[in-house]
């Protein structure tokens, strides 16, 4: 179910580098911007839980 969930936000992710976000608190931040929620279903992405999801869609 991660994994899925991975490859569905890898397209979201990519449109957020594509527009300037490199870091990984600046692709959370843009997530959050956007009121994706986690898997958890929270509004709140970290760092961590972005680099998590980038290496599950690998």
């Amino acid at each position: 179910m991660a994994e899925a969930r991975s490859r569905d936000l890898a397209e979201t992710i990519a449109e957020i580098r594509a527009a300037g976000s490199t870091s990984l608190r600046e692709i959370a931040w843009a997530l959050n911007a956007r009121q994706i929620p986690t898997a958890r279903g929270r509004m709140s992405w970290s760092a961590t839980q972005v680099q998590r999801v980038l290496a599950r869609a690998r």
